[in-house]
């Protein structure tokens, strides 16, 4: 249920969430993602940024960000998520962040729109533009310029997320049901057999 999240870390009612879910580390763009929300942060105040993911290498950055800038009140790092806990996360997001520099495929980025939370990525996180040909998510450049817009966009224009929202749900029951990828990866398989 929503809620759940907020509560267990006593987040504010009144506040949007930005999601970013994945290990702390440079290529997931957070040199990127931290100062875009600073940024975004100095003219809006109704968001946090929440930094759910284990060390892998970037946290004492994150952490040194954060409190040079005074934003232990903006940007609240909780961990690595599993379970239930990711599951109320998700719940309770008003976007995903993942402006990552490089991704096989973004597992990540695919819970987050199959959960329906508006998602905000680069074009790198490894959907081979399928993300763009449903827009089903908003692509950033890889610039602190361009996350700060996206993060604009997508937390004061509600229908706009929402239409994203949509766009992906469709995306993940139509391409990525489990039944469906299932059935081509059978498929595949009877193409190899017949070959030999």
């Amino acid at each position: 249920p929503k809620g759940t999240f907020r509560a267990k870390l006593n987040l504010p009612d009144g506040k949007k969430l930005a999601l970013f879910m994945g290990r702390l580390n440079i290529k997931k763009g957070l040199d990127l993602l931290l100062p875009a929300f600073k940024k975004y942060t100095e003219t809006y105040d109704d968001a946090l940024l929440i930094l759910a993911g284990p060390d892998d290498g970037y946290q004492a950055e994150t952490e040194r960000f954060i409190k040079e800038n005074q934003l232990q009140d903006k940007m609240v790092m909780v961990g690595m998520l599993t379970g239930e806990t990711k599951k109320a996360a998700l719940a309770d997001a008003t976007i995903f962040a993942l402006p990552s520099y490089s991704e096989g495929f973004s597992i990540a980025a695919l819970e987050a729109m199959t959960a329906g939370v508006p998602a905000l990525v680069s074009d790198r996180i490894g959907f081979d533009g399928t993300v763009a040909q449903h827009q089903a998510a908003h692509e950033v450049p890889l610039t602190v310029e361009g996350v700060h817009e996206g993060l604009v966009k997508l937390l004061q224009q509600p229908a706009y997320a929402e239409t994203l929202r949509q766009n992906a749900r469709k995306m993940v029951e139509t391409l990525y049901d489990i039944e469906i990828v299932a059935t081509n990866l059978a498929k595949e398989f009877e193409k190899i057999a017949r070959k030999k």
